[in-house]
């Protein structure tokens, strides 16, 4: 449940907050989100990816679509990639890492912050 939480609240702030701020605001969203709830790394990558990827690929069909492909046709002709489509999936697993860079960062940090005492069962 906390996984599909933080999915959700990374993605839904990551559709919204580029608009007013610039790219890199992703990153201190997943940043701030990993401090809130702590996991393993591989989760915490895991939604930042997720979150983050699929925000960006809804937020570059809605800008394609509006801009009737314009600006998109001639990035594609400027890259040398063969369809929009695949435009739009490489922006989106990059923006998806750049998430998932910021979520390890987040529990890293909150890692350092807040040493969790190991405790020793000793058996006898």
């Amino acid at each position: 449940m906390n996984f599909i939480i933080r999915i959700l609240i990374i993605g839904i702030l990551s559709y919204y907050l580029p608009v007013f701020f610039p790219w890199w605001s992703i990153l201190v969203i997943t940043f701030f989100t990993s401090l809130l709830y702590s996991e393993n790394y591989f989760s915490q990558f895991l939604s930042g990816f997720i979150g983050v990827g699929t925000a960006w690929m809804f937020l570059l069909l809605s800008i394609d679509t509006s801009s009737n492909s314009i600006l998109s046709s001639r990035i594609v002709d400027l890259l040398n990639i063969s369809s929009v489509n695949y435009l739009i999936i490489y922006i989106s697993v990059i923006g998806g890492f750049v998430g998932g860079i910021g979520s390890i960062l987040g529990k890293s940090f909150r890692d350092i912050i807040f040493k969790e005492k190991k405790t020793r069962n000793f058996k006898f």
